[in-house]
Formats: structure tokens, sequence, C-alpha cells
């Protein structure tokens, strides 16, 4: 049995044992470079002692240092490019899904399973044929394989699926807008990836003054990190840990046009429109009320 065999099984026995942690407990810092070096050298201890935090303690962890030189300009370069030739569209994910990009506003939103004012850029791996497509791609799989790793999976299992086998990749280029970016309160989907990771390319006090990324401490309590986040950083946790992103700058007029607010680049496994009932991450404010989400 090979180390991320142990690791799923690891999981699959707590997950059997204890219920799903809902609100987070102690929130630490990690730098990337330690995470990194565990899985190559292949520490077992010290690996399962992380899945334990993260699952029996409810701990998370700022992930410090994730993102390769230059990564901010090429997701900036890339969405205006897309903002600049292609309207904004939604496609299913079926077998040629392209590329694509939607300003996702407060009408849009109720279209999705989960309330969000962002406005986002869909990449597929199947389609990365440009150098920034491509140095996208490069530089969220030198963190996400890891991820990967770390919640039971191989480094590169799903990377090169396409929509007819089930699940897939998806990387999303996101921007919160200043003017009332948000993300309300849900939980992820850990039916294909048990540990949630993203890459925050913002810094609040700089890029935005008010709002950011924050867990559930309790049913009234939150926690807001973005103090604590640096541009390149990443917050990974297990999925059922309640979260959101609070109103980026909430008294400013919001504009689809600007690049100003929080840039935030996405990595998840999806299950495609070809499962039937697939599972989605899940709302839980009451703003949505869809049984399944359809985008």
């Amino acid at each position: 049995m090979n180390l991320e065999q142990k690791l799923d099984k690891y999981w699959k026995y707590l997950e059997n044992k204890h219920t799903p942690p809902k609100y987070v407990g102690k929130v630490h810092e990690l730098q990337f470079s330690v995470l990194k070096k565990a899985v190559d050298k292949q520490d077992e201890k010290f690996l399962k002692k992380l899945i334990r935090k993260m699952y029996i303690d409810k701990e998370a962890f700022i992930l410090k240092n994730c993102a390769t030189k230059g990564l901010k300009k090429v997701m900036i370069d890339l969405a205006n490019r897309f903002k600049k030739n292609k309207k904004s569209n939604f496609y299913k994910m079926y077998d040629g899904v392209p590329n694509f990009h939607r300003a996702i506003n407060k009408v849009l939103t109720k279209k999705y399973s989960l309330y969000a004012i962002k406005h986002s850029f869909y990449f597929y791996n199947w389609n990365a044929k440009s150098k920034l497509e491509k140095n996208l791609k490069n530089g969220a799989y030198w963190h996400w394989r890891y991820v990967k790793f770390l919640a039971g999976n191989e480094k590169k299992k799903y990377e090169n699926n396409i929509p007819s086998d089930g699940q897939i990749d998806r990387l999303q280029i996101v921007r919160y807008p200043s003017g009332g970016g948000q993300l309300r309160d849900h939980v992820d989907s850990r039916k294909n990836q048990r540990v949630v990771s993203g890459i925050v390319m913002s810094k609040r006090g700089i890029d935005y003054e008010e709002g950011g990324f924050y867990f559930n401490k309790s049913k009234d309590k939150r926690i807001n990190l973005e103090s604590r986040i640096d541009e390149g950083d990443a917050v990974i946790f297990y999925g059922s840990l309640v979260h959101g992103v609070e109103a980026i700058d909430p008294d400013k007029k919001l504009s689809w046009k600007s690049n100003k607010g929080r840039w935030f680049l996405g990595m998840f496994v999806n299950d495609s429109d070809h499962v039937k009932n697939r599972i989605t991450s899940e709302d839980l404010t009451g703003s949505i009320k869809r049984k399944f989400n359809k985008h």
C-alpha cells in the first residue's frame, strides 16, 4: 500500500468514527515548503498528524508562500483578456466545454448553489493552449498536487480527466469586486476532495480595505483571517467547516470593468454535468432555494 492509499484509509477511518467538523477551532500558520517536504519525503507521521488536526481538532491552516513567481500577473492578464475578447457567458460541464467567464450579480447568483457576488473565470486543462493558460495551470498545480496528496489522492488524480469521466479539475480565477463582492456561509463537498484550498492573490489594506475570508467559530460568531493572509498564501481545511467571504468594500461603487477587489485562485474537483444528481457545495443561509446546482 503506497502512502496516499494509507492517508485515504486514515481519512476514512476518522470519517467513519467521528462527525465532520462544523465550526473552526484554531487556525495555524504553516509554510507550504514544510508540507511539500513532508510529501516528498513520505513523512507519514507528520501528514497523519496534520489530517487528525484538521478533522478531529477542527483546525485550519494558513499555508504560507504557495504561489509561483508572477502568478498574480498571469491571473489578471488572463482575466483582462477574457473580459476584452469574450462576453460574459455560461457553459455546463460537458465534453468540449470551453474556458469562459461570468460576472455573477445578485440576479444570476440565484441560479447557483451558493450566494456569491463575483467575477469568475473558468479554466479546464484540455483547453490550456496559450502561454498564459499553461502558466496558470503550472502555477496552480505546483501547489494543488500536494494538497491532493494530503487529502488521500494521487498527486495527479483527475488532472487529465474530461467531463464524461465524471470528475474533473477546474481552475477558477475569482475577483470579489470592491462594492460588495462576497460569498455567504457554506460548506464544500468532500466527495472528490476532502481538503479545500485556494490561493489568495490580494492583500487587505492594499488592494481593498474591508471584508475577506472568514470561518464560523459558532452559530453566531465569525473569525476573519484576512489580516493574517498575505498575497500568495492559501487556506487549507476540511470542507465541512462553515466559511465564506465577507463583503469587499461594501460602501464603494461596484464595477465589473475594474480590477479592484480581492483576487483568488480556486482549485476544485467537480462532478461534471455527466453525473446525475451531482454533489456540489451547500449554501447555509437560505439565500439559494435550489436542491441541486445546475451551474
